[in-house]
């Protein structure tokens, strides 16, 4: 029951199969132009990206509709998300109104509790690389949900590929350390929000691509009520759509998992 967990906390997947329902889930991926014209000064990275990335935030609730495909099989959901900004997710898989599967991440751990087989379990977070192939953090997920550049920080040194093609504003940047990440976002230049962002790990050849297709204002901030997220690696491409029905930015949340005391250790 592994391969749903990364869908219901962002991309977290557990593999359900008889709860599942075949419903074919339409997709937008988009193209990524290859840009020609060179950015003017005042579109540098300080003018737009990172104001993006410095927007607060402390608490968000959301619940969406998520529709997973596969290649091999295509079905639909209901997520219940809570966060605390860099310190914990909650999320609740439901089908038919019955929740199924809950998911407590920390920076380090995942909890979860599998109701549709009675059992528990505890991973590191690092085994989500094993589950899509796709190395995520938890402020990784957290920063996927509020239209937030994956990965940017103001440390790294980017490399100065900055340009236009028509309304948006490309930046490329590769992160040190480890695995070689390759990181490009885009912008329209008239409003200072995501259009999509795309991670690229060259070593093994995986490529994730987020696009923003719809926004609602809360507070401050615009969040993103309608993502695509198009996942490719050696082994399979998988495609997600997810359509926010309810939204809460800086209401307090209480996040937490409950272990009944007949369950049993997933095995």
């Amino acid at each position: 029951m592994k391969a749903l967990l990364l869908i219901s906390i962002g991309m977290f997947s557990i593999n359900i199969s008889s709860c599942a329902r075949n419903n074919t889930a339409s997709t937008n991926p988009i193209a990524l132009a290859t840009p020609t014209e060179p950015v003017p000064m005042e579109l540098k990275k300080t003018s737009w990206i990172d104001s993006i990335h410095a927007q607060s935030w402390r608490w968000m609730y959301g619940k969406y509709t998520t529709n997973y495909t596969d290649g091999s099989r295509s079905f639909s959901f209901k997520t219940s998300l809570k966060c605390s900004k860099d310190s914990a997710i909650n999320a609740i898989v439901s089908f038919a109104s019955i929740p199924i599967f809950n998911a407590l991440a920390t920076p380090d751990s995942l909890f979860y509790v599998n109701k549709k087989d009675r059992c528990f379990g505890k991973q590191p977070i690092a085994s989500f690389k094993e589950l899509l192939g796709v190395e995520l953090s938890m402020k990784n997920i957290q920063e996927l949900f509020l239209g937030l550049p994956l990965g940017y920080k103001d440390s790294t040194q980017y490399t100065s590929e900055f340009n236009v093609r028509g309304d948006s504003t490309y930046m490329s940047g590769i992160l040190d350390g480890g695995k070689p990440i390759e990181y490009r976002y885009g912008s329209s230049v008239k409003s200072p929000r995501l259009s999509w962002q795309r991670l690229f790990i060259p070593e093994d050849l995986t490529e994730v691509i987020i696009q923003y297709d719809q926004w609602v204002k809360h507070g401050l901030m615009d969040i993103p009520s309608l993502i695509h997220v198009s996942i490719k690696t050696k082994e399979q491409n998988i495609r997600v759509i997810l359509t926010y029905d309810k939204f809460e930015l800086n209401s307090p949340q209480e996040i937490y998992i409950q272990i009944p005391d007949d369950y049993a250790p997933c095995k």
